[in-house]
């Protein structure tokens, strides 16, 4: 398969999720407000936080199966370290439930429980299709698991169930498709010696900080905000963080596709191809990003009314967390790169950079000044993470080609159709639907533009149309 159709297939799915987000997250926000979305926020992020060890085994999981020897050993090796994961914080979290419902506010450390052991096995499912190449297929699964979780949680809501409905409904969820997910291997599991084992838990020691810095990003400011703000503030707070999400869709996509190609390509140091490689991946990166930050100025409140009105106060936020996207999604582009050419101790130093400032950048903003705090640091430190992952990149392997034209170009086509859409958007009747419409109508000037001013995006698109009428 080829990374065009890779990418394709992978960004498709990835519309299926955010589609189905945005469902669930409307209707969480409209039958029961942002106080109970902003409870179970704070389960999620509770949950990923302390994934970290399973989260660092499946990235060893996924660099060590990519690298094509001993593929079976080593997804065997990975399922077992995760279930011994999973024990071992699991047990404990058992043990001291009154600690964690106390925390929670509410008698679920059972429910807690079985979602972080869902999540653990669909984090290794990930994974294993990820080293095997299978990056659309993950999408798929992922797709899936979106899906129903979103038809299951809203199911439980109209039942009369609420945040203990939402919990459940997402460990459902990942462990229906955690199952599915197995028929799309095409690596059979074998019996591991112990060299997989400290193979897989070498890697881990350098990229459990990479996970950590993926769970800070995420989800620092979550736990920090629950210790200083009402659980409304969170919920209208992670509205935001989910539409901000949405313009970063294309640059995961294309960095979970080139992660294993790069791989390879790492072991026979052939630097040329992997830098071509990126500047593609940096060109697509802020496609969508550059004209959501444009939108979201001009837009930002009429789109967070659709939730309730209460939401129309995260406005400032959304547009500082949009900033915070697009850096990070620069900045994975060049971390992806120092992972893959198996670099892990380059990647260790700078997630510890990013972790730390993170977490004392919310800590003190968030005190000080709230959930703008919040918002500010998590953008101080994705800048942070891009200005170290570049010039770390460039020590490794020559600097990056960083495609300014290009990059200028989605600038000045997002600039146009901002001075489009603002007099209409003052002049339009209110209403979602007249929003929506702006929405539609922004993105077809801004795409429109983009085709015109750039050749080279006019000759990427020729490529991509053969691919997708292949799928």
């Amino acid at each position: 398969m080829n990374l065009e159709r890779s990418t394709i297939l992978h960004f498709s799915t990835q519309i299926a999720i955010t589609v189905s987000g945005f469902v669930a997250t409307f209707v969480i926000a409209r039958l029961l407000g942002s106080s109970s979305l902003g409870a179970y926020t704070v389960v999620v992020a509770l949950v990923f936080w302390l994934s970290l060890p399973v989260t660092a085994i499946g990235e060893a999981v996924n660099k060590r199966v990519s690298e094509g020897k001993r593929r079976g050993e080593f997804l065997t090796a990975g399922f077992l370290l995760t279930v011994a994961g999973v024990l071992l914080v699991g047990v404990p979290l058992l043990l001291f439930d009154d600690l964690l419902n106390e925390y929670l506010g509410a008698s679920l450390a059972l429910l807690f429980v079985f979602l972080y052991a869902s999540n653990a096995g669909f984090e290794w499912i990930l994974s294993a299709l990820k080293g095997q190449k299978r990056v659309a297929h993950s999408g798929g699964v992922q797709a899936i698991e979106r899906v129903i979780r979103t038809a299951t949680q809203v199911g439980l809501i109209l039942l009369g169930w609420k945040v203990g409905g939402l919990v459940l409904g997402h460990a459902l969820s990942l462990g229906i498709a955690a199952l599915s997910g197995i028929v799309f291997f095409r690596v059979r599991p074998a019996v591991p010696s112990v060299e997989q084992f400290r193979s897989l838990l070498r890697y881990a020691r350098y990229s459990w900080l990479g996970a950590l810095k993926t769970r800070s990003f995420a989800w620092m400011d979550t736990i920090v905000l629950s210790f200083f703000v009402v659980d409304s503030l969170i919920g209208i707070y992670e509205v935001a963080w989910t539409l901000a999400s949405v313009f970063a869709l294309v640059s995961i996509s294309i960095q979970r596709t080139l992660f294993p190609e790069v791989s390879e390509l790492g072991v026979e140091e052939e630097y040329d191809r992997i830098r071509s490689f990126l500047r593609e991946g940096v060109i697509f990166t802020g496609v969508f990003g550059i004209p959501g930050l444009f939108g979201a100025a001009i837009l930002g409140s009429s789109i967070l009314s659709m939730y309730r009105p209460e939401f129309t106060r995260g406005e400032t936020i959304l547009i500082v967390l949009i900033i915070a996207r697009m850096a990070a999604a620069y900045g994975r582009q060049f971390m992806s790169v120092i992972n893959a050419i198996d670099r892990p101790d380059v990647a260790f130093r700078i997630n510890l950079l990013f972790v730390v400032s993170n977490m004392g950048l919310n800590v003190v903003l968030v005190w000080q000044f709230g959930w703008y705090g919040a918002a500010v640091a998590t953008t101080v430190s994705a800048v942070l993470l891009l200005l170290t992952a570049y010039y770390s990149l460039d020590s490794l392997i020559g600097a990056p080609k960083v495609p300014v034209g290009e990059i200028g170009k989605q600038v000045l086509a997002a600039t146009v159709m901002a001075a489009v859409i603002a007099p209409l958007n003052y002049y339009s009747p209110a209403g979602h639907h007249f929003t929506l419409g702006l929405v539609g109508f922004g993105a077809a000037i801004y795409a429109g533009l983009l085709y015109a001013l750039s050749p080279y995006v006019r000759t990427k698109f020729r490529t991509v149309v053969p691919a997708v009428e292949n799928l």
